[in-house]
């Protein structure tokens, strides 16, 4: 069985993402290297106290689960 068909339409696949990507790119970053990174910095911010808030919960409610698992054993 012949696999160019495949090859060629992961080629096409990638070469188009990355043209999409470029224009994504283009159109999402216009302004100037500093204030791309102050928003990035703001935004790596806003994600890291998300994220701590998420594995709060989580922490949370495994130790919920755990103290309940532990009295059931207990009896």
């Amino acid at each position: 069985m012949d696999d160019r068909g495949g090859t060629r339409t992961l080629a096409v696949g990638l070469i188009i993402g990355a043209l999409i990507g470029a224009g994504v790119a283009l159109l999402v970053a216009p302004q100037s290297g500093e204030q791309t990174r102050r928003l990035l910095r703001r935004k790596a911010r806003r994600l890291a106290a998300e994220a701590q808030d998420h594995y709060e919960d989580a922490k949370d409610r495994v130790a919920k689960v755990r103290r309940r698992a532990e009295e059931s054993i207990s009896g």
